[in-house]
């Protein structure tokens, strides 16, 4: 009997609490929802204020974790960091203006590394753009992860010996 009359005290309890007014708004207008005076803790917000922050939200959110944006953000920011970054050997097994395919010793498999403007590449000591570096030429490459890709910091190559 003790169980039934608590939990009659409780439900009665937290439907009085429920029906308290002290958090709607006071003197609404429909021109400046955001600026209504509130008499207490809200407990939620009015429907036509609901379309507003969802898309002010989407703005924010939709499309910041596309690994494009990051790169962006991170070259005009100088978030690539060396310090941060992995390293690697290989032999140049293909390369173009935009990425360069390392081949590795072993069973290791081939990595395919994003070149971008920012990245510095080396041959034998010089500058040159990754287009110029030979088939064959032994690298040793410093990238950084971003999502699914690999971001070429710095490629060091040497010539191939004949």
């Amino acid at each position: 009997m003790k169980k039934i009359i608590v939990a009659a005290v409780m439900c009665l309890g937290t439907a009085a609490f429920a029906q308290d007014t002290t958090g709607t708004p006071q003197n609404p207008s429909k021109d400046a929802p955001s600026a209504r005076q509130m008499n207490g803790p809200s407990t939620g917000v009015e429907a036509q204020e609901v379309g507003p922050a969802i898309s002010d939200t989407a703005k924010k959110v939709v499309g910041a974790d596309t690994s494009k944006d990051k790169a962006d953000a991170a070259n005009k920011t100088g978030l690539w960091k060396e310090k941060d970054a992995f390293s690697m050997n290989g032999t140049v097994k293909a390369k173009d203006d935009d990425d360069i395919t390392l081949a590795r010793t072993g069973t290791l498999p081939e990595v395919k590394l994003d070149v971008r403007d920012q990245t510095k590449v080396t041959l034998d000591g010089k500058a040159v753009k990754a287009s110029e570096l030979p088939e064959g030429a032994s690298v040793r490459a410093k990238f950084q992860l971003e999502g699914d890709d690999s971001i070429a910091l710095e490629l060091k190559a040497t010539s191939p010996k004949k």
